[in-house]
């Protein structure tokens, strides 16, 4: 009897160290929120987003602007790889050498094989047909292509917000900043700092919805030396306001004096964005 209790002991034991090392399943996995807090950014797993810099004729208006736009996307979105696009237009609010541009339309992707689907098929298509007209009021002579990245703050940081991006009809205060890499700085740098900051900004008053996005050039034409585009999202100008109000003295302040070693962003662009429902 001694000995099975003996042998009965040591076998708790060993099962107890194995189950230690190896964690308790809900310890070691944590919830599916946890692990997309958490989760790295890889560099290619961004979304494909292109971007052209337009001007309008002397007789087109805003609205004007939007509805073609929605006609468009509808038209845009029987394509195949088209599907799933989205389509934003954004108007200047406060202006810093940005040239002469009177609105940006973003065009975004889920990846790149579907851009290059949809362009493929783009040619001969309905959507091509709308661009003669609801673009008539519109000269867009160049656009850029980046690869874009939503970043979540850093582990241990405010909760990722799900709610953040721009919802249809609702323009949203957005600041961007064109930025050059200094000196050996690298991509994934950039992305590690991006959310260090962000983990700091959502802990300003007004800065708590804040969104971020890293974008990476990978077609390119006429957009001047930029490196970086970083764009932030506020869910409306007043929380925009709010926040940059306690900006200065805050941790997200001294967190940027970081953001200063690996990029130089000399100015920067304020636009009201609108996301494009499809009629």
């Amino acid at each position: 009897m001694k000995a099975k209790l003996y042998t009965a002991a040591i076998l708790a034991v060993l099962i107890v160290a194995v189950t230690l090392a190896a964690g308790w399943p809900s310890l070691r996995q944590g919830t599916a929120e946890e692990q997309e807090e958490t989760a790295v950014i890889q560099l290619g797993s961004g979304k494909a987003m292109q971007i052209w810099r337009c001007e309008l004729d002397d007789q087109a208006t805003e609205e004007h602007v939007l509805e073609g736009a929605a006609k468009w996307l509808a038209a845009a979105k029987t394509l195949k790889g088209g599907e799933n696009l989205e389509l934003y237009v954004k108007f200047p609010i406060v202006v810093n050498g940005t040239g002469e541009v009177d609105l940006l339309q973003v065009l975004v992707a889920p990846t790149f094989k579907e851009w290059g689907c949809f362009w493929d098929a783009y040619g001969d298509s309905d959507a091509a047909d709308h661009e003669e007209t609801s673009q008539a009021h519109l000269v867009c002579p160049d656009s850029t292509m980046w690869e874009s990245f939503k970043v979540n703050p850093a582990v241990g940081s405010h909760p990722v917000d799900k709610t953040v991006d721009i919802p249809f009809g609702e323009g949203r205060a957005v600041q961007w900043w064109k930025c050059e890499l200094v000196g050996d700085a690298t991509e994934e740098q950039v992305l590690q700092e991006a959310q260090k900051w962000l983990a700091a900004a959502r802990t300003v008053t007004g800065g708590e919805d804040l969104a971020l996005y890293v974008n990476f050039p990978v077609v390119v034409n006429a957009s001047g030396d930029t490196d970086v585009l970083l764009m932030l999202v506020a869910p409306s100008f007043e929380k925009w306001g709010e926040f940059w109000d306690g900006y200065s003295d805050s941790a997200a302040g001294d967190a940027e004096e970081a953001n200063d070693k690996i990029l130089i962003a000399p100015h920067s662009v304020m636009w009201e964005a609108f996301r494009i429902k499809a009629p």
